[in-house]
Order: structure tokens, then C-alpha cells, then sequence
């Protein structure tokens, strides 16, 4: 009984029989070039991002208010040692009331508290912390508070000592209307850096 030739074999005969098509294949010599830095971790290439630097809005207004307090508290300082020599010279024309008296020592302690609270806000706003508007609007508040009821004391007194109601009410006009101009000015400074970059406060 003759068998296959030798060197043959029936399973190579029969894969050879079996003519199976191969997938075909990409040629991928092509390379894409990237742009970036080498990763010092993997050794890839890392694109590059670029953040977007913070607008120093906050910090020059943040240094504006700081000025200002400062500013403030040393006027406020100087009114308070002035108090013996400003009550001497209403005792000489006359008015020694109890209203005055009174509040020429609570307007001076309370315009330091403002303008410290102020300054305070100042250098949480250079910080981009959005907290210090709100801050400095309280201590403006305190202050737009104090200056109207100085502008009151300010009316009596006038009215007291010259014994016309009119020249009074003008003079505690005019310091209304100049508490409510300097107070608004000092609102500009903590609202406007939210308006220009609110993305930048925290």
C-alpha cells in the first residue's frame, strides 16, 4: 500500500488547499508631529497650556482703599486729640450742650473703627478675595451713618449759636450731601473691581 511521499504531509496538503485571504494591513510609516515639552514622568510629549495670568484690577484698587484708610485714620487720629481744644472753643462762643459734647468724642472713635474695617478690606481685595467688597461696603455703611448723624449735630449747633434755622439746615446740607459724595466714591473703589474681573475674585 503506497502512502503520501515522504516529506509530505496530509494536514500541510490540506492548508495549502485552503487558500484564505489575509486582512489587509495599513501602512502606518506616516507620523504625526506634536508640539509640547517631553514629560519628565513618561516620556511623552505633553502639550503646552498656557493659563490665563489674573488681571491686577483688585490689587491697584486693593492698595487705593489701603491708601485711603490709612489717610483716613490719621485725620480720625488727629480729631481725637483735638477733642479738649475743639470743646474750649464752643465753651468760648458758647455751646456746651450735651449732644455736642457727646458726640465729639463718639464721631472721631467711630470713624478709626470704620476706616480700620476699610483698610482691612483693602488688603483682603488685593488678596482677589470677593469678601472684601462686601467688607467695605459695612465699614462705608458705618461711616455714611456717622457723617449723616454729624451733619445733624452740625445743623443744631449752627442753629444754637446763631440763632438761624436756615443757615443750619444749609450747613447740615452741605454735609450731607459731602458724606454721601466721599461715601460713594469709596464704593466705586470695592465695586468696580467685580464689575471689570469678577472672574478673578474668590
Amino acid at each position: 500500500m503506497e502512502g503520501p511521499p515522504e516529506g509530505s504531509s496530509p494536514i500541510r496538503e490540506s492548508n495549502e488547499d485552503l487558500k484564505v485571504d489575509k486582512p489587509p494591513t495599513t501602512d502606518l510609516t506616516n507620523t504625526i508631529e506634536l508640539s509640547g515639552t517631553p514629560s519628565s514622568i513618561s516620556g511623552f510629549i505633553a502639550p503646552e497650556v498656557v493659563g490665563r495670568a489674573k488681571s491686577g484690577t483688585p490689587q491697584a484698587f486693593g492698595i487705593l482703599a489701603i491708601i485711603l484708610a490709612v489717610f483716613g485714620l490719621i485725620i480720625s487720629l488727629l480729631a481725637l486729640l483735638a477733642i479738649p481744644t475743639e470743646l474750649d472753643i464752643a465753651n468760648s462762643v458758647g455751646e456746651n450742650s450735651t449732644l455736642f459734647v457727646i458726640w465729639t468724642y463718639l464721631e472721631p472713635i467711630i470713624a478709626i473703627i470704620a476706616f480700620v474695617i476699610f483698610g482691612y478690606a483693602g488688603v483682603e481685595l488685593y488678596n482677589y478675595k470677593k469678601r472684601a467688597i462686601f467688607i467695605g461696603l459695612g465699614a462705608l455703611s458705618i461711616n455714611v451713618v456717622s457723617g449723616l448723624i454729624g451733619s445733624y449735630v452740625t445743623s443744631v449747633v449752627t442753629t444754637s449759636t446763631t440763632d438761624s434755622e436756615e443757615l443750619g439746615q444749609i450747613f447740615g446740607g452741605l454735609g450731607v450731601v459731602f458724606v454721601l459724595f466721599c461715601n460713594a466714591c469709596c464704593g466705586m473703589i470695592m465695586v468696580l473691581p467685580l464689575l471689570i474681573s469678577p472672574q478673578d475674585l474668590e
